[in-house]
């Protein structure tokens, strides 16, 4: 696991801690039809308002703060970052000019091995149960199911996914946030649906082959 990857893992730790909810990593953002970045964290507030976190190891200069606002204003969600603090003043003043919320860790913040262990931990055993509350529910309702698994196993993003199941983009977001609710998924990345999706059909086939 590279460093980057866990000092995200820190920070959805540390969010949880503030009141915040991780809802998505690593989401991209598109312009147009087009990719133009990646968020690293969209999360929620206690009030239900929608953050899109930029997560910085260092500190965040002037270039920062305005891809952070920049990615916010795309995906319709406030901006966050999460970093060192500031790089220099006309970073700090811009944030504030932008409204961009800065979240500053401590330099001496670091990783400790029983930390690490501690967050790794607490972060796989809430997605394995997230996994098998989603499993229950397909195996229960193995109807009706079978083109959506096929799409979300060959596609990889939302906007393939829709477009095999023949859905507009209005239809499409709504679809999206049923089936999150439906499967009681906090976090509705195409990744975790491939997983749930492979996970079901393997007990399927080991169930098919012990009967």
């Amino acid at each position: 696991m590279g460093s980057g990857v866990r000092f995200e893992d820190y920070v959805a730790e540390l969010l949880s801690r503030l009141g915040f909810r991780v809802m998505d990593r690593r989401v991209k953002v598109t312009s147009n039809g087009v990719e133009v970045g990646e968020v690293d964290l969209i999360a929620e507030d206690e009030c239900g308002n929608k953050y899109s976190v930029e997560v910085k190891s260092g500190k965040v200069d002037v270039s920062g703060v305005r891809q952070a606002y920049t990615n916010a204003r795309l995906i319709n969600a406030r901006p966050l970052i999460v970093a060192r603090g500031f790089s220099n003043d006309s970073s700090r003043a811009l944030a504030e000019e932008l409204g961009v919320r800065v979240i500053e860790l401590e330099d001496a913040i670091v990783l400790k091995p029983d930390e690490l262990r501690t967050a790794v931990e607490s972060a796989m055993y809430s997605l394995i149960e997230e996994l098998a509350d989603a499993l229950t529910v397909l195996m229960s309702n193995r109807r009706g199911v079978e083109d959506v698994m096929d799409a979300i196993t060959q596609c990889s993003d939302w906007n393939c996914v829709c477009g095999r199941l023949g859905l507009s983009g209005e239809e499409c977001g709504r679809w999206i946030s049923e089936l999150r609710g439906e499967l009681g998924l906090r976090v509705s990345s195409i990744r975790t649906l491939r997983a749930v999706v492979k996970l079901y059909r393997l007990l399927l086939g080991i169930l098919r082959t012990n009967t």
